[in-house]
Order: structure tokens, then C-alpha cells, then sequence
């Protein structure tokens, strides 16, 4: 997939990939120690009312979604940031997850037109289709053109 193959409105869906209790508790335990994604027991007194993936967990687990949606089989260069990031209902154990991605701009750098940036608007959704994380990201793909010409 090219700049030009992503048009605004293109939607992009992936799914599903589940998230165990053991996944939440490693997840935890090396990159968010906080007790709601490490402590069961804490967990269930929590207002949560038991264990919950650290947001930074579906954050990762929506970037490998998106990779096998879409960005591995793409001309992508990178990406220089993301806009908005809401966890909206906590992702909890067993629980299957889909992805959901909607282009909603795309132009060509005026500086560099061997590539465009695309903006879009992902969703993480749970197997109750209830949306459970959004983001909105933006990254750089070549041009057709681009590629060719460098052949």
C-alpha cells in the first residue's frame, strides 16, 4: 500500500486477538507494576472490581493489529507522533479484541512530494463491540512514484 492508497473514508479492520490473564500479569509485572494489571486481589477491591491490562498493553497490542492490518504489507517511512490517545472501558482478561481504523486526511509534503502524510482514527473493540481504546495517529508513506523513480 502507497500514499495514494489511502484514500480519506478508507476503512481498514482487522480482528481478532485475544488478551489472557497471563499476558496482563507479565505485561504488568515488567512495564506497569501498578496493582489494577499485577494483584488480583487488589484488583477486586479496585473500582475496577478485578484486573485490568495496563492501557499501554492494548496501546501495543492496537500497533500489532495495525501492522498486520495493514502497515506490513505497506510503504510506510514512520511515524512522527500520535495526536490522541483515550482509554475509554478497561480491557480485561479473555476478553477478544478487533481494530477498527478510519483515514480521515492525507496530503503531500510540499517539501518532500515522494511522500504524504495520512492521519487516522483507530478503535480498539472488545468481542461486545464496545470501543475500548481510540487513537489518533498520523504517519508518512512513499508515493508510487517515489519508489519507482528510486529503482
Amino acid at each position: 500500500l502507497y500514499f495514494e492508497d489511502f484514500a480519506v473514508g478508507r476503512i481498514f479492520e482487522w480482528g481478532e486477538l485475544s488478551v489472557t490473564l497471563e499476558s496482563i500479569l507479565e505485561f504488568g509485572k515488567l512495564y506497569d507494576p501498578v496493582p489494577i494489571h499485577v494483584d488480583p486481589v487488589a484488583a477486586s477491591e479496585s473500582i475496577f472490581g478485578g484486573l485490568v491490562a495496563s492501557g499501554w498493553q492494548v496501546a501495543s497490542l492496537m500497533q500489532r493489529m495495525q501492522y498486520e492490518c495493514y502497515i506490513k504489507c505497506s510503504a510506510v517511512i514512520s511515524s512522527p507522533g500520535v495526536d490522541k490517545i483515550d482509554w475509554l472501558i478497561p480491557v480485561r482478561p479473555n476478553d477478544r479484541l478487533s481494530l477498527r481504523v478510519e483515514v480521515t486526511e492525507a496530503h503531500i509534503s510540499r517539501s518532500r512530494p515522494d511522500r504524504g502524510l495520512v492521519r487516522i482514527h483507530a478503535a480498539v473493540i472488545n468481542q461486545k463491540g464496545e470501543t475500548a481504546m481510540t487513537k489518533h495517529g498520523k504517519s508518512f508513506f512513499f508515493t508510487r512514484n517515489a519508489l519507482k523513480s528510486a529503482v
